[in-house]
């Protein structure tokens, strides 16, 4: 689902983003490597995070159709894989959590690097000159 979230929310969730990266860089890097995982195979933001956090019954709204199950168990074998980091795990569930009203799909979009200006299509023409 899309969600309107204010610039003020992402830069939050992008600081709290950095903080877990520099804190838990083993889980961060695995999360990213989950948020490109799921990008590459064109499947839904919420249906990763949904998984992630254990609400199956949210992710199944979002799960891909006509995609084969060894595609699917290959995705959820690659999620369970994070759980070999418990140590930024429950972090990384709270990080999700607390930031939830900006959206799965932008959370996502900030752990790939985008900023809170890309993200609502703010560009300074300073960058250009």
């Amino acid at each position: 689902m899309k969600m309107i979230s204010s610039i003020q929310d992402l830069k939050s969730a992008q600081t709290a983003l950095e903080a877990f990266k520099e804190n838990y860089p083993n889980t961060f890097y695995r999360l990213l490597h989950l948020v490109n995982f799921t990008r590459q195979l064109q499947f839904k933001y919420e249906y990763l995070c949904g998984l992630m956090l254990g609400k199956e019954s949210y992710a199944s709204h979002f799960a891909p159709h006509f995609v084969q199950r060894s595609i699917i168990d290959l995705y959820k074998s690659e999620i369970e894989k994070i759980h070999n980091h418990p140590e930024g795990l429950q972090t990384l569930e709270q990080l999700m959590l607390a930031h939830q009203e900006i959206g799965y799909e932008n959370f996502c979009l900030l752990v790939r690097g985008k900023t809170p200006e890309e993200i609502k299509g703010i560009y300074s023409l300073r960058k250009f000159v």
